[in-house]
């Protein structure tokens, strides 16, 4: 680096500002070119890590759990065994929904993924 610094004074010595400008202005634009470059790819790389991780925990399926006095709507990544005792559902009356069925339910009935939880 302090060699092209160097350089750099030398070649204004001899030749003006002209030539340094443009030699600068090329190096400049190639390392900002690079910067770009790498820049975009690990901003890439990291979006679609996010995305997959995501996609991760959905590709299982999820119940979606609605509080219908609140509005509040909430996914729950579903996982083999999910019960409505593991969803915070104590004390409220309860409505799940399959398919377009309403199932009876107990605290021990077992959800599928896509189950929609009605909570009042």
């Amino acid at each position: 680096m302090m060699v092209r610094l160097l350089l750099m004074l030398a070649a204004t010595a001899v030749t003006g500002c002209k030539t340094v400008a443009t030699y600068t202005l090329k190096t400049t634009g190639a390392i900002a070119e690079t910067t770009i470059k790498v820049g975009g790819a690990v901003t890439k790389t990291a979006i679609n890590t996010t995305f997959d991780i995501a996609g991760a925990a959905f590709k299982k399926g999820a119940v979606t759990v609605i509080d219908t006095t609140t509005g509040v709507t909430k996914k729950v990544p579903w996982e083999k065994g999910l019960s409505l005792s593991k969803i915070e559902t104590a004390g409220r009356v309860i409505e799940v929904v399959r398919g377009s069925q309403k199932i009876q339910t107990t605290a021990e009935t077992i959800l599928k993924p896509g189950d929609v939880v009605r909570t009042q």
